[in-house]
């Protein structure tokens, strides 16, 4: 495999990364969006599952968002076109 095909699977790896972080964090707020309402209607303490498994979902969501973001390097290649050449 060449250089710029894995450059392009990388940058593919990284996006992945953060498209899944993005699903957790939203998945997360839902669920903590539906912990509240749900201690609302029912006046039980069954809300706090929901508030420990969005707050853990929020966490990995944005570990991975994270780790997508900062994982990508930018590097250019200075390479001589072969017309160019005297």
């Amino acid at each position: 495999m060449n250089h710029a095909n894995e450059d392009a699977l990388k940058l593919l790896q990284d996006i992945k990364e953060m498209l899944l972080g993005g699903i957790l964090l939203l998945t997360g707020a839902l669920l903590a969006i539906t912990g509240f309402v749900a201690a609302l209607a029912m006046r039980d303490n069954f809300f706090i599952f929901f508030l420990v498994g969005a707050l853990l979902l929020l966490f990995c969501g944005g570990l991975h968002l994270w780790h997508g973001w900062m994982a990508h390097e930018v590097v250019e290649h200075q390479e001589e076109v072969s017309n160019t050449k005297s």
